[in-house]
Order: structure tokens, then C-alpha cells, then sequence
């Protein structure tokens, strides 16, 4: 634990067109296993449950999609902003993220055995009992994100962002947390070790309850 202030790499937003077609509802259906869309605008579509061996997305802003749910066993989206979509329950086999944001959406029990998110945000957004074991995360943010109960074991969040954000029961343990900035979220309750917080950035409050969670004695 210590105060840094080394420079963050910026997280790079998301390349967008100028000028988005919009998808009809066609578009959004499985074409033999797999969902590619590439510079389209979706609204108010609804997916749930469903099964896909792929999912791609490209150059893409989806508002108010719901996906919850559903299967798949390779997500991939380049260029994408998500609003308000529902992706609950939604389990990948392989999820990787590249320039991505995801505002105001339902990410409760997201799940995927092998993940790389890279320059993502994540912001005012339910994330809890997210299982994300293992995952790396290069230049990401989560700004206002309940991540209570999530499984973040052995996953590499070096450099990232993690403002206001809740971690109540959040499992931490094995992790990499070198220049993880964590100041002004709750601590309380995480689940990590001593050696896992090495490297990573909190404030004053924050380290004396990091203290009572390794059961040091404060007088």
C-alpha cells in the first residue's frame, strides 16, 4: 500500500463512426451460430437466454439492449459503447474488450473463464457476483460500479482505475494490484491478502480498514 504519483497511461476512448446505421431486428439474430455487427446502432433490442458461439461487435453504440442471460462461447468488441443494456448472467467462454465503455448497464453475475479488457470503462453500473477470475485488465476505469461479491482472483488490475466503486466481499486474493488506484471506494469486507496490495494506492481511511481486515491491532 503506499501514495503514487506516477503517471496512469490513459485509456484510449472508443473509435467511432461519425455516422451509425441502425440495425434492424434481423441484424441482431444469430446468422449460423455467430452475431457480427460492424458500425451500427442498436436500440431496445432484446436477446435473453439465447446461445451463440460468437459474438462480434465493431464500431458499434447499443442503448437499452438486453442480452441477459445468454451464452456464448467468444465475445469480441472493438469500438463499442454500451448504455443502459442488460448483460445479467451473460457467460463467455472467451470475452476480449478493446476500447469499450459501459454506462448505466446490468452486469450482475457476468461471467467468462478467459478475459482481456483493454482501455475499458465501466461506469454507475451492478456488478456484483461478476466472475472474472484470472482477468486482465490493461488501462481500465470503473467509476460508481458495485462490485461486491465479484470473483476477481489472480487478476491482473495493475493501473487501474477503481473510483468509488463498492468491493464488499469482492475476492481479490492473488491478484495483481501494482498502481491499482482504489481511493474513495469501500474496502470493507474485501477479500485480499497482504502481499496482493503491494503497489496498490488508497488513502488514509481506506488503510486503516485494509489494517482491521489483515487484524492488526491500531492504538
Amino acid at each position: 500500500m503506499k501514495s503514487s504519483r506516477s503517471k496512469r497511461q490513459e485509456r484510449e476512448q472508443p473509435d467511432l463512426p461519425t455516422e451509425l446505421e441502425t440495425a434492424m431486428a434481423a441484424d441482431c439474430a444469430p446468422q449460423g451460430g455467430e452475431i457480427l455487427l460492424e458500425g451500427r446502432q442498436v436500440e431496445d433490442a432484446t436477446w435473453v437466454d439465447g446461445k451463440a458461439g460468437l459474438l462480434r461487435l465493431e464500431g458499434c453504440v447499443l442503448h437499452r439492449v438486453r442480452l441477459a442471460g445468454s451464452e456464448f462461447g467468444s465475445v469480441t468488441w472493438k469500438d463499442v459503447r454500451l448504455v443502459g443494456c442488460d448483460l445479467a448472467n451473460v457467460k463467455a467462454h472467451r470475452i476480449h474488450l478493446l476500447r469499450v465503455e459501459m454506462v448505466d448497464c446490468r452486469l450482475a453475475g457476468f461471467a467468462a473463464r478467459d478475459a482481456e479488457w483493454r482501455d475499458v470503462l465501466v461506469a454507475n453500473s451492478d456488478a456484483r457476483f461478476a466472475q472474472l477470475p484470472g482477468a486482465l485488465f490493461r488501462r481500465c476505469e470503473f467509476a460508481g460500479v458495485d462490485l461486491q461479491e465479484a470473483d476477481l482472483r489472480d487478476a491482473d488490475l495493475s493501473g487501474a482505475l477503481l473510483r468509488a466503486c463498492r468491493l464488499g466481499r469482492a475476492d481479490l486474493r492473488e491478484a495483481r494490484l501494482q498502481e491499482t488506484d482504489l481511493r474513495h471506494s469501500d474496502l470493507e469486507d474485501m477479500l485480499v491478502g497482504l502481499a496482493d496490495l503491494n503497489g496498490a494506492i488508497v488513502d488514509a481511511p481506506q488503510a486503516m480498514v485494509l489494517a482491521r481486515l489483515m487484524g492488526l491491532q491500531i492504538r
